[in-house]
């Protein structure tokens, strides 16, 4: 029977909310790979006409996906259920390559992404400072401490 390291207890809810939230981001990418179109208004970066600024395609939205279900492979991992496979170490230092990765996203790249963005009139200017940057700077934060926890 599976059973928690008692060093594991503060942690279980961080670890569980960013895996539940990987997975969740991971399956809406998806959807939208196949063509889904529910909840595709304002998240992708456009210039002040409405011209989104990329177009990822459906490799690029499934890769996204990949990426997002990876991160939570990795998350959950911070619990040592995969202590057998993966070592230690590396699922430390993943969680925290995670962590760097998206307090990033949520800097942004000074134009069209993140808090710091220059173009701020569009729906997904809108949108980042509302939802999107927030939620990266919660999944950067907490992956931090799930790694000081770890």
């Amino acid at each position: 029977m599976f059973t928690f390291k008692e060093n594991h207890n503060p942690m279980i809810f961080l670890v569980l909310i960013n895996t539940v939230i990987f997975i969740m981001m991971s399956f809406v990418h998806v959807y939208w790979a196949i063509m889904g179109n529910l909840g595709r208004s304002g998240v992708l970066p456009t210039l002040h006409d409405g011209n989104p600024v990329i177009e990822p395609g459906v490799l690029g939205t499934f890769l996204i996906a990949a990426f997002l279900g990876i991160c939570a492979f990795i998350t959950i991992g911070s619990l040592d259920i995969y202590d057998a496979l993966i070592p230690h170490d590396v699922i430390k230092y993943a969680t925290f390559v995670i962590a760097i990765v998206f307090l990033i996203r949520a800097i942004g790249d000074f134009k069209f992404v993140g808090f710091f963005k220059k173009i701020k009139g569009t729906v997904f200017a809108q949108k980042d400072n509302r939802y999107y940057s927030p939620l990266c700077t919660f999944i950067g934060l907490s992956s931090i401490v799930i790694v000081l926890l770890y």
